[in-house]
């Protein structure tokens, strides 16, 4: 990407399938309350019609803008996250992955609205896809 190319769809979601792919290997077998389970999500995620915005992850949370962030190439400084993301933490009974889902954003006032905690990243990405497909509509008709 050095010629000056820009940074496109794909590009950022396999620059993100990379990164997640990283940090599962990293957390493996590590005492992390983090789970190893980026990267189901990302797939999951590319998988649905959430591959239409750029995503993001943060630390144990994936979220999703509308055009690429500032820091790759082509970023722009005006893009705009949406407003709900899914977070993952080993809060299962056993000691497993749950993935939340919210409307809102993370650490940001008005609070974020928990939407679903479920075991299946699958099911995560569905309950994201309706609650932004729903704020879109919503914003539309505003």
């Amino acid at each position: 990407m050095g010629d000056g190319s820009q940074w496109s769809l794909d590009d950022d979601w396999d620059w993100q399938m990379q990164c997640a792919q990283a940090h599962d290997a990293l957390l493996r077998g590590t005492d992390s309350w983090v789970p190893p389970v980026e990267e189901e999500l990302v797939s999951a995620a590319r998988a649905s019609a959430l591959s239409q915005w750029h995503p993001t992850t943060s630390h144990n949370y994936l979220r999703f803008s509308d055009g690429p962030p500032p820091w790759v190439p082509g970023g722009r400084d005006d893009a705009r996250y949406l407003p709900g993301c899914i977070s993952f933490a080993k809060e299962g009974a056993d000691g497993s992955a749950v993935f939340r889902v919210w409307s809102g954003f993370l650490l940001q006032t008005p609070d974020p609205v928990l939407v679903l905690a479920t075991p299946k990243a699958v099911d995560a990405v569905e309950a994201l896809v309706e609650v932004l497909t729903t704020d879109s509509r919503e914003s539309a008709t505003s």
